[in-house]
């Protein structure tokens, strides 16, 4: 029986067990991808987990012998860890030989109070980690850009036959979703990327394992990541055409206007949700008011708005377009109508942008 020791500070390796645990698989075909692999060198810690298109490795100081593992019970030992203090010990025991010298073992965690035992999986089963050449690196805030992805993500497609639309574009300082029936970009001068590249939308919302802290975008041609000294989410990039969305968004729009945000947030929220939404039909602009037809009647809601021409709008993406300023707590945007069949745009003319499509059109 060979048996190793190493030590790390308690509270360092629950909060690095964590972050990188949001990233294993749930429900995997492959039991290991649901684990964390936890590799101890000498003087740090290194904790990964992967579901195959994110790998999210967090590093942390430590101290003893030298060994790898895969925890079996990661979600289990990571119960355990809130209950852990001070300075852990994780105590390792396998039964190495000629013909198998990374075998199955047994770790042993323990505070010098509390202990939990558990198997493990040896270490060279863990899928590896890709080799990636970046050619670009944009020091970014994360938790503005965070911010500006959770106002814009609501236009991200769930097409997974078109995986760009699952993605957001990064276009020269903007960021981009689109889904064929809406598009929102957000706008940032501090973050200007030289080439157009996608990010897929799961990256994305894990952007929160680094709030508070500062990190690097990378990007390659086959991988991006976001990373620290501590802590690294490293994804692949989806092969697709970029989108010219210049060519998108129509540059002339025959009526201008200024409008309040929240009240005709409020006022879309009312026909969205009061409505049924058995049989109902798009919200309409009929004059100065807003309506929605239903099985169960006529909905409408007055609206300080110069009279426009009658168009349709699926409920729920014009809310959404409001949305994207609410959040940003702008109180008017600029709104912008053409012809019958034409979108609306709504730009608060600094950095934000949603455009939502009549329901009978449909972008490419």
């Amino acid at each position: 029986m060979n048996t190793v020791l190493a030590c790390v500070d308690a509270q360092m390796f629950r909060e690095a067990l964590g972050r990188v645990y949001q990233i294993a698989a749930r429900q995997a075909t492959l039991p290991i991808l649901g684990e964390a692999l936890v590799r101890f060198d000498g003087s740090s810690c290194t904790i990964i987990c992967t579901n195959l298109n994110q790998w999210c490795l967090a590093t942390l100081p430590a101290s003893g012998d030298s060994f790898s593992l895969v925890l079996t019970k990661t979600k289990s030992l990571l119960a355990a860890c809130r209950h852990f203090s001070g300075q852990l010990e994780l105590q390792f025991s396998s039964e190495p030989t000629d013909k198998e010298p990374d075998p199955d073992g047994q770790i042993t965690v323990s505070d010098g109070t509390r202990s939990l035992t558990q198997r493990t999986w040896r270490a060279s089963d863990f899928p590896m980690l890709p080799e990636a050449d970046f050619t670009e690196r944009y020091p970014i805030d994360a938790e503005k850009l965070l911010e500006r992805f959770k106002r814009v993500r609501y236009a991200v497609s769930v097409d997974t036959n078109r995986p760009a639309r699952c993605c957001v574009e990064f276009v020269d300082q903007r960021i981009v979703t689109l889904d064929g029936y809406r598009l929102a970009l957000s706008a940032d001068p501090a973050l200007k990327v030289k080439a157009p590249f996608f990010i897929p939308v799961e990256a994305m919302s894990e952007l929160q394992m680094f709030k508070g802290q500062s990190c690097t975008l990378c990007v390659g041609e086959k991988y991006a990541s976001f990373e620290n000294e501590a802590l690294r989410l490293l994804t692949r990039i989806p092969e697709n055409d970029h989108l010219d969305i210049d060519h998108m968004i129509p540059s002339r729009l025959e009526e201008e206007f200024l409008v309040p945000v929240e009240p005709l947030w409020a006022e879309v929220k009312y026909l969205s949700e009061a409505a049924s939404k058995k049989d109902r039909k798009p919200i309409r602009f009929n004059g100065q008011t807003m309506e929605l037809e239903t099985s169960d009647g006529l909905y409408s809601a007055k609206v300080g708005l110069p009279p426009i021409t009658v168009r349709g709008f699926n409920p729920r993406y014009l809310l959404e377009g409001f949305g994207q300023f609410k959040a940003k707590k702008t109180p008017t945007v600029t709104m912008k109508v053409g012809h019958p069949h034409s979108p609306i745009i709504l730009t608060d003319d600094e950095s934000d942008l949603a455009m939502v499509l009549p329901v009978r059109l449909k972008v490419a």
